[in-house]
């Protein structure tokens, strides 16, 4: 049998509980086990505290506080074939935290930000070997994982990376997620992107199978964050999971599903504790008598922020300067709609007041236009953009619902459909939406 790609994402690195089931998990892999991991649950955060806090004198204590968070959880480190190297890496988160406080530099950044993926490949692959399965960290930088672009939001060039892809041979490979390398500096892709490291590498690699591991049974119709009993799903096709994905964070990497296509290499979203459940089944499409919506996703609680443009502003020097001021505040983009002499751009509401004061502050910007909060609603299903009794029995849900929904009339996807709903209604929308459309457990 082939490669079997299991990843473990920070969700599932929390708890000694955790680290078991991942030892069973990949002990009982069907072919042969590939992993991929994240940093554990909150590492990331508390390395971009301590970069943005920049203070020094803290650093020391930082750092231990690190070490002893991996040695609580997988204490076999220290005993491991790793534990040098667990201890270089400590030492080198020091010296890169350091570095940045004297001179800072996003490629310093986004090296210390990666050794908390390094220090979680060193401990799994510690805690594997104590449990009497051989395993071998590999690191991005060090196997190949090569990408395109740079900072935040790179992708994975699956070509080179092809040609020059090489894997820790005799034991179970445990790979660095979240990361690559491109021009020889560390880049990083983006939020849940280690999603899109399993998957890319798996194409790679041919594999059979690729499988993430989670804290919940697999794909519901809707977000269990929203405290409604969403039907579960055995099943999406790589369309709707991708479509889905966008408007249902942390559920996958919306590109993630992408390297997985061509090959029609099978991915499953299952339970790290309930083994015996299959989760999410994600593949090729599946034909219907009919479109239906499977499943519905929502950004809630977002803010339009707009300006009018001069004859003499350029559209495309007013996004990217837009665009590139509200990334350095690390504020997040929803959606932007840029058309002749006008664009509007969503931030989510916790930001907007800060995005607003931003944009103003920029001497190239127009003053900016702050409206009134609203939740994008994406309803999901193979063909439901393409039928029109879709868009009509929705639009009938809401009048009898009392939901004030708008259609993005510009907007035309095959296998989606949005909506916006005024931020207060988010709520009583999605109950009265998934209700018509039986996407609830009755």
């Amino acid at each position: 049998m082939g490669y079997q790609v299991h990843k473990f994402g920070g969700s599932c690195l929390t708890c000694i509980e955790d680290i078991s089931a991942i030892t069973s998990r990949v002990r009982n892999s069907l072919g042969q086990p590939l992993v991929i991991v994240s940093a554990f649950h909150g590492i990331t955060d508390r390395i971009i505290e301590q970069i943005n806090r920049n203070n020094e004198a803290s650093i020391e204590a930082f750092v231990s506080s690190v070490e002893l968070e991996h040695l609580e959880l997988i204490p076999e480190i220290v005993d491991s074939p790793w534990s040098v190297r667990f201890a270089e890496t400590l030492h080198y988160l020091k010296v890169k935290l350091q570095s940045y406080c004297e001179n800072p530099s996003v490629e310093v950044r986004y090296d210390a930000l990666a050794c908390g993926e390094r220090l979680s490949s060193l401990a799994i692959s510690a805690a594997l070997d104590a449990a009497g399965i051989p395993a071998i960290p590999g690191w991005s930088e060090d196997i190949g994982i090569s990408v395109i672009g740079s900072g935040e939001s790179a992708q994975i060039d699956a070509r080179k990376t092809r040609e020059i892809l090489k894997l820790p041979l005799g034991a179970v490979p445990v790979i660095t997620g979240w990361y690559g390398v491109s021009n020889q500096k560390i880049a990083l892709l983006g939020r849940g992107g280690s999603d899109l490291s399993a998957t890319a590498i798996a194409e790679t690699v041919n594999a059979d199978q690729v499988t993430i591991w989670r804290d919940v049974q697999g794909v519901l119709a809707l977000s269990p964050k929203w405290s409604l009993p969403g039907r579960n799903l055995s099943n999406l096709s790589y369309t709707e999971a991708a479509e889905l994905a966008l408007f249902s964070e942390p559920m996958l990497h919306p590109s993630a599903v992408d390297p997985l296509r061509i090959p029609g290499i099978p991915l499953r979203l299952r339970p790290l504790h309930a083994p015996d459940l299959e989760g999410t089944i994600i593949g090729p499409s599946l034909i219907t008598e009919s479109p239906i919506v499977r499943a519905v996703g929502c950004l809630p609680r977002l803010v339009p922020i707009s300006w009018t443009l001069s004859s003499a502003l350029s559209l495309v020097e007013s996004v990217s300067d837009a665009t590139a001021a509200l990334g350095m505040a690390r504020i997040r983009v929803v959606s932007i709609r840029a058309q002749p002499g006008r664009v509007r751009i969503l931030v989510n509401q916790k930001s907007a007041t800060r995005a607003e004061r931003i944009l103003s502050e920029r001497p190239s910007l127009p003053t900016p236009l702050v409206g009134e909060s609203i939740s994008i609603l994406c309803f999901v299903g193979e063909g439901i953009g393409q039928d029109l009794s879709v868009r009509s029995r929705i639009e009938q849900a809401s009048i009898e619902g009392g939901v004030t929904l708008s259609f993005n009339a510009d907007e035309h996807r095959p296998h989606a459909i949005h909506a916006a709903v005024p931020a207060q209604q988010t709520e009583s929308a999605l109950r009265a939406l998934c209700l018509a459309l039986d996407l609830l457990v009755n």
